[in-house]
């Protein structure tokens, strides 16, 4: 099973390119906005990244302070090539993992799902984030793939209704989903920075028609994963066991008053 549907290597040079772009760039400082307030009660110390580009970590000033971020090609912030749908680390060793558009380019987004939930451990989270084709960003980009246009013709569309189904299936509770990019800012400097601010305010409301959504879900369960010796059994001892002793969060000044 490949980690990325098509040309991995096209495909990753063409939305780099896209993410270079000003309205890449404004995505991404969004998407960056969004991950920081969704990990910022999230307590922990190991977060893996899998993504398409090179060069757009999430997560820099969280708490998690063992990160890795792997992609398909080597380069830029990527500590970890993975082709594969097979991740090299033990069941239950993830904290939290972070799909930035991993899923949409994934040849089997499916299985890509139940790998990482195999290796997210009970009460850590699944974090995706992921183009919305129910906006009309989503629609933009339908059209443009329709037209044989890269990479939107190698993605899959996924919506919320969805990637919910499938979290739950797997033994996964979303507890949050989050939108921005409704407003794609676009045009001359005056009309990018209007359309930008009222991007803004529809973000903070969280109003669900963005072109991007981020949605946080909470392993509960671990009866769908196979057993840590069944699977070292299929992929011999190349794993990479990130158990050990995990800082405890310090206590809030509320329950120090109290």
């Amino acid at each position: 099973m490949r980690f990325v549907r098509g040309n991995s290597i096209d495909i990753c040079q063409q939305l780099e390119t896209w993410f270079q772009g000003p309205g890449g760039q404004y995505l991404f400082a969004e998407e960056t906005r969004l991950a920081d307030s969704l990990l910022e009660q999230v307590f922990g110390y190991h977060l893996l990244q899998l993504g398409v580009t090179r060069s757009h970590p999430l997560g820099l000033d969280s708490g998690l302070n063992h990160k890795i971020y792997a992609a398909a090609q080597g380069g830029g912030d990527i500590g970890l090539l993975s082709e594969s749908g097979q991740l090299p680390f033990e069941n239950d060793s993830i904290d939290v993992v972070v799909l930035h558009h991993a899923l949409e380019f994934a040849d089997d987004p499916h299985g890509l799902l139940r790998e990482v939930h195999r290796v997210v451990a009970p009460q850590g989270y699944i974090m995706v984030f992921a183009f919305n084709p129910l906006s009309l960003f989503g629609l933009n980009l339908r059209l443009r793939a329709a037209f044989g246009n890269q990479p939107w013709c190698d993605s899959l569309p996924l919506s919320t209704a969805r990637l919910r189904d499938w979290l739950h299936l797997l033994g996964a509770q979303v507890d949050v989903v989050r939108h921005c990019y409704e407003l794609p800012p676009l045009g001359g400097e005056a009309i990018f920075n209007k359309l930008s601010a009222a991007d803004g305010y529809l973000a903070r409301h969280n109003v669900p028609c963005g072109g991007v959504y981020a949605m946080r879900a909470q392993k509960k369960t671990t009866t769908l994963t196979p057993t840590r010796a069944r699977w070292k059994r299929r992929v011999g001892s190349s794993l990479i066991d990130l158990a050990g002793a995990k800082p405890v969060p310090s206590p809030c000044k509320s329950d120090i008053a109290a």
